[in-house]
């Protein structure tokens, strides 16, 4: 080449040998492009060979596309091209070169094996498999077909197929191909669980099988020595597989057992972990992992959600308010083409209306999901919700017509169905409360919706005791009077679903200004029906009493009662008699829990004198926060005496006006079950009285008590007050206090 330089041969010679031998360097410093576009085709192949190995992708792909266009169509260089465009991931040309070698050579197996794992490489595994399945009918044996199958499958998630062929069909599978078709499937066991487990039957069957493949998975790594991260990968998932089965100490137990290694635990498995934490009800260690994973990843809306749920469950509502609306606020602008999530944005308004239904504020709970009713008004969350906090503010018909939409749509909805019933039994529909749990309760006693519904039946087919005393102290003219009532009623478990009986022991001590001193005991049956509720009792010394009540919607109720042979400390006075008959008429209205309103009239006939009242209130919610509420309500009361010259003296007419504002605070919450806690409440009453004869005077009342709620079964109140009260159109005061429980057993 070099002596005779006027010889092309020998230079094109020179070039396909020195190609040959791997000398490229020397190839390409004598390949220039106008040489190159003249040079025979076996010249061109030697220089392609060598621009493979050495020079740019896109300078080897021109020189591909030049030889094909002058050529025609080649089988080495197409084959190289595709390889070459996947190992340098030069994706778009890989599909082109995989396209055109099928094209060009489509009985070429290798052609079809390249497209396929070209498509693979793109991520368009479906159109992967069908290549790899059409190859495995030309070459059913071929051990590389088997295996490219078999991965193929694993990336697209489905190994329990991939494993089904290697354990059951014999396919070639390596040794990794086969851990991880184990370990895999176990983890897809583990998301087969978190399907919706309100319908879903034998909701841990899917976790017991997780567990079950990842032991396997574990034995087989070990068995084939496999590298430390895959055995710590499957002990990974083995605590969160704990935790779906809700084996919490041992998931933690394994959680410790990798920290205390030194591993780096991933944030999948620390927030199993929180989970546990929570669960146990050591919420603070649930918190300091969870603000741990929110630092490093503030956008994660799985840790969002996660630490809003454990700020909810230590009450830190302030806190958990912030993180809920910046989780609500991230998924209301998440694109609409990504992945629907288990928790979106429809969720996130769910779950801040349950907040603020949790902290009573039911208003506020309404406001937020009114617009999402209307735009997805057949929602069966939403519509469980709406159910849910009608049912807290004793709006039950509204709930029950809730629950009973969401239950159509979805006759397996668990949560609906009891739903439905717990609103029905606050109507006094018991029938239906009763068949529903005790249909539910052995295939769903877990869920925490059937749970709490069971429990309810417990405390009803109990008995329970209701105690109310009242003291008071005062003067009477010159002298002083103390006075205590007391009322202790035993009441039995169910008769029947609409029956108990119960028992009754009253007394009455009044002196010594005023002597009055009775007692009594009676029994009697208590009937709870459909909007229904009455007592009918029956006593010593020809005592009777009649009462009930009906409720006609959920804004409106009416109540009547009836007593003979009565004796009474009147509400709020020194006063008391014995002997009387008394008749009443109620009616009230409610919008739920924060605004109240009624109308009575009362008639008492009394020894010497014939008594009547016309009175109405009203309440009105102020302010609701979850440590404090302040209520105002009104008064006005009118009433009309026959004879006022007897011991329990009031003119002849007397007219009382007055306001009071209710504060009550939260002292203490049991953080663990919230079903103990202990509220301190503060009142004070301002008004005036017209007393027939006499000026118009004020009054006043103020005082302070306490509420107890222990557990399910359990309520304790009590408060002293002070009052001063216009006497004869004369200054008076007295001081009253009072203790009210009730308690199951």
């Amino acid at each position: 080449m070099t002596a005779h330089p006027e010889i092309e041969r020998y230079k094109s010679d020179y070039i396909a040998v020195a190609s040959n031998a791997k000398i490229c360097v020397d190839v390409i410093a004598i390949s220039n492009q106008r040489y190159i576009d003249r040079a025979p085709l076996y010249v061109q192949e030697a220089i392609f060979n060598c621009y493979i190995t050495s020079q740019p992708f896109s300078q080897t792909d021109a020189l591909a596309k030049l030889i094909l266009k002058t050529h025609g169509k080649n089988e080495g260089i197409e084959l190289d091209m595709v390889t070459l465009a996947r190992d340098q991931k030069e994706f778009k040309s890989a599909l082109f070169w995989s396209a055109r070698f099928i094209q060009d050579f489509p009985n070429n197996i290798s052609a079809w094996e390249l497209r396929a794992g070209t498509l693979q490489d793109v991520g368009d595994r479906y159109a992967a498999l069908q290549i790899y399945e059409d190859v495995n009918r030309l070459k059913p044996k071929n051990p590389n077909t088997q295996q490219q199958i078999i991965q193929v499958l694993l990336d697209m998630g489905i190994s329990h197929l991939a494993l089904d062929l290697i354990d059951n069909n014999g396919w070639n599978a390596t040794k990794n191909q086969k851990l991880r078709a184990m370990h895999d499937a176990g983890a897809v066991d583990l998301r087969w669980s978190a399907a919706d487990s309100a319908v879903a039957p034998n909701r841990f069957n899917s976790v017991d099988a997780g567990i079950k493949m990842l032991n396997d998975a574990m034995a087989y790594a070990k068995s084939i020595n496999a590298p430390k991260d895959q055995l710590l990968a499957i002990q990974y998932d083995f605590v969160v597989a704990y935790t779906r089965r809700k084996q919490w100490d041992k998931a933690l137990g394994l959680y410790d057992q990798l920290q205390s290694e030194g591993n780096t635990v991933p944030n999948y498995v620390q927030s199993a972990a929180a989970t546990c934490y929570s669960a146990k009800h050591e919420y603070a260690k649930a918190e300091a992992i969870l603000q741990k994973l929110y630092v490093q990843s503030p956008k994660d809306l799985d840790i969002l959600e996660a630490l809003y749920y454990s700020q909810v469950d230590q009450d830190k509502f302030p806190e958990a308010k912030v993180t809920l609306d910046n989780l609500t606020a991230q998924l209301k602008v998440r694109p609409k083409y990504l992945p629907k999530r288990n928790f979106d944005y429809t969720s996130a308004v769910i779950e801040a209306a349950s907040f603020e239904a949790y902290q009573e504020k039911y208003e506020e709970a309404n406001k937020k999901i009114a617009p999402l009713l209307s735009e997805i008004p057949s929602n069966a969350d939403l519509l469980k919700t709406a159910g849910s906090i009608k049912g807290s503010e004793g709006m039950y018909q509204a709930s029950a017509d809730y629950y009973a939409i969401a239950a159509k749509q979805d006759p397996e909805d668990v949560e609906a169905k009891v739903g439905y019933a717990n609103a029905r039994m606050s109507q006094g529909d018991i029938a239906t409360f009763v068949a529903t749990v005790n249909d539910l309760k052995p295939g769903y006693s877990d869920l925490t919706a059937v749970k709490n519904a069971s429990d309810r039946l417990d405390v009803f087919n109990e008995g329970y005791v209701t105690g109310n005393f009242v003291l008071g102290n005062g003067d009477y003219g010159s002298q002083k009077n103390n006075n205590r009532t007391s009322d202790l009623r035993v009441y039995s478990a169910p008769i029947s679903e609409n029956f108990r009986g119960f028992a009754r022991y009253r007394d009455l001590n009044s002196g010594p200004a005023i002597p009055v001193t009775d007692q009594g005991v009676g029994g009697g049956i208590q009937y709870t029906g459909i909007n229904q509720e009455a007592e009918v009792e029956v006593g010593s010394a020809g005592y009777a009493r009649l009462e009930g009540t009906q409720t006609l919607n959920d804004n409106w109720s009416v109540g009547a009662s009836y007593e003979r042979n009565a004796f009474y400390l009147f509400p709020g006075s020194l006063y008391a008699t014995y002997g009387g008959n008394v008749a009443g008429l109620d009616l009230k209205w409610k919008d739920g829990d924060t605004r109240t309103a009624a109308v009575g009239y009362r008639y008492w006939a009394l020894p010497s004198n014939n008594r009547q009242q016309i009175f109405g209130t009203a309440n009105q919610r102020l302010l609701t926060e979850y440590n404090y509420k302040l209520d105002v309500s009104g008064w006005i009361g009118n009433q009309q005496n026959t004879n006022s010259n007897v011991s329990y003296f009031s003119p002849i007419n007397q007219t009382e006006y007055s306001g009071t504002l209710n504060l009550r605070i939260l002292q203490w919450r049991d953080i663990a079950t919230k079903k103990y806690d202990f509220w301190h409440r503060v009142f004070g009453s301002y008004g005036l009285v017209t007393q027939a004869a006499y000026s118009t005077l004020p009054m006043n009342n103020y005082g302070y008590g306490q509420d107890f709620n222990i557990g399910d079964r359990r309520t304790l109140s009590w408060g002293v007050g002070k009052t001063s009260f216009p006497f004869n159109g004369a200054k008076s005061s007295y001081i009253t206090g009072y203790l009210n429980f009730e308690s199951r057993f």
